[in-house]
């Protein structure tokens, strides 16, 4: 078992925080109809799996980047009482590679209300890597499971936020939720 300090530890949004998948698959099935469900999401790229198109996936890939509150994103199970926990002890680092901050930091601050936290977009999945090791970061909670490996190569310990898109066979941490994330933290460290 890892027992990981509150400073060495950041975290992905999409997936791990933010339910986007499941506000994508509302908005699929109430405005336009095609019905899909979150075990159905085996990729990671959407198009790969929801027959629909280009111009159904762009619309709903603008809100979800930009308009996260007004689409009714929900924070994934348990993760508002472990983070606001964290925040407590430490301010929370969030990384994602949306290419920009402003509307998920709205989503943020509407959850956690508080402001013991950052949010940096880097844009790509491949410049999380460098930006963690600038902060000093030794844990990335993260749904995407080849951006694990780019964390991995540059001595990141990833933990794969176990996810539909994410069950091919890998050699990483996994949780199955916020409450398996929460017994890995030592409270009592700084």
């Amino acid at each position: 078992m890892h027992r990981i300090k509150p400073k060495e530890i950041a975290f992905d949004i999409d997936g791990v925080f933010a339910d986007t998948i499941g506000a994508f698959i509302k908005e699929l099935r109430n405005k336009y109809g095609i019905k899909v469900s979150y075990e159905d999401i085996k990729e990671y790229e959407l198009a790969k799996i929801v027959n629909m198109n280009e111009e159904i996936l762009i619309d709903l890939a603008k809100k979800i980047l930009y308009e996260p509150v007004d689409m009714g994103i929900k924070p994934v199970k348990g993760s508002i009482q472990v983070l606001k926990k964290l925040s407590e002890i430490n301010r929370i680092l969030f990384v994602t590679a949306r290419p920009d901050k402003s509307g998920i930091q709205k989503w943020v601050e509407k959850y956690l209300k508080r402001d013991n936290f950052d949010i940096v977009a880097t844009g790509t999945h491949e410049e999380k890597a460098p930006l963690l090791k600038e902060y000093g970061i030794k844990y990335f909670v993260e749904d995407r499971l080849e951006t694990c490996f780019i964390l991995e190569k540059a001595s990141i310990t990833p933990i794969i936020f176990e996810q539909p898109w994410n069950q091919k066979p890998h050699p990483f941490i996994k949780v199955k939720g916020w409450h398996e994330l929460e017994k890995m933290i030592d409270w009592n460290s700084s």
